[in-house]
């Protein structure tokens, strides 16, 4: 993407502000979080839900994780996150609370039967591209960047991820894979990721790290 250089006068108050959400790693900078201020603002993310994934047998490890997770979400202007529980859920749900600490609203999903599941229950409320995270360790991603990504893409669905064997990462889709979802168990990266390659309805956004 092109940028331009510019130059500007803004009050040294929200200066401060700009510079708070800077952490050198969702936001680089701050000519960063002024881009991304400005894009949120403007609506051209267009991005406003966002699912968390959390449990599993590393649901414990995982939670370091899914706090960088959420600093990544807060970048696209997201600030209400939906937290889908499954197998010792309760110990991510106990260390997150409601997420006023970590500057977002959480609510919690319980009861859904996997990553897929847990998106079919959810069908009805997904009108418009929404964010996946489905992480177990610490990756490094430009969330702005990967949001680029998916729109040049044309695709319904882009994975992020370091490992492309399990496919776990953050994943940008659109309401049409929700059509590819059916009631009962289901993993997104077991069931429904491998239809969409085959339908070629897919990019991968890789990360190196």
């Amino acid at each position: 993407m092109n940028r331009e250089r510019i130059s500007i006068s803004i009050k040294s108050d929200l200066l401060k502000k700009i510079d708070s959400i800077v952490d050198g790693v969702t936001i680089r900078n701050r000519s960063h979080a002024i881009e991304a201020l400005t894009s949120q603002s403007l609506g051209i993310n267009n991005i406003s839900d966002a699912i968390v994934m959390a449990g599993g047998e590393t649901a414990a490890e995982s939670i370091s994780a899914i706090k960088k997770s959420i600093v990544g979400l807060k970048s696209l202007g997201i600030h209400e996150i939906i937290v889908a529980l499954g197998y010792l859920g309760d110990k991510i749900k106990k260390n997150l609370g409601d997420g006023k600490e970590l500057g977002v609203e959480i609510s919690y999903l319980e009861g859904s039967e996997g990553s897929g599941g847990a998106l079919y229950l959810l069908k009805n409320a997904l009108k418009k591209s929404f964010v996946v995270v489905n992480v177990d360790d610490d990756q490094e991603i430009d969330y702005q960047a990967l949001v680029d990504y998916h729109k040049k893409s044309h695709k319904i669905a882009t994975v992020a991820t370091n490992d492309i064997k399990t496919m776990r990462g953050v994943y940008i889709l659109e309401p049409a894979v929700l059509s590819y979802l059916e009631s009962g168990f289901s993993m997104l990266e077991e069931d429904i990721f491998p239809k969409l390659l085959k339908d070629n309805k897919v990019s991968v956004y890789p990360i190196l790290n």
